[in-house]
């Protein structure tokens, strides 16, 4: 799993424009990250906030500290939970 995540490019096929492969996409985003988090890192979630900038969607993005590295979006976490909230009750409901 690792691999195909190092390898995966989603812009490929729009010759590496990331924010022309996001521009289909038809909703808000949010984008999380957590200083810590070797697997994907700030910088790389920046990179998706950017691309999604340019594609003109909406986005938010919140960078959370924590210690605890790539599994802290498994942990309970109070300003995570109020961010993801937040963004959910803002979300239409079916």
């Amino acid at each position: 799993m690792t691999k195909a995540l190092d390898y995966f490019d989603p812009a490929a096929t729009q010759g590496g424009d990331f924010a022309k492969a996001l521009a289909p996409a038809q909703c808000p985003f949010l984008i999380v990250s957590f200083t810590t988090d070797w697997r994907f890192p700030p910088s790389r979630s920046r990179e998706l906030v950017d691309a999604l900038t340019r594609a003109g969607k909406s986005v938010s993005y919140a960078n959370i500290d924590s210690p605890h590295g790539h599994d802290a979006f498994l942990l309970s976490e109070p300003r995570y939970d109020a961010i993801f909230s937040a963004f959910m009750n803002r979300c239409p409901r079916a």
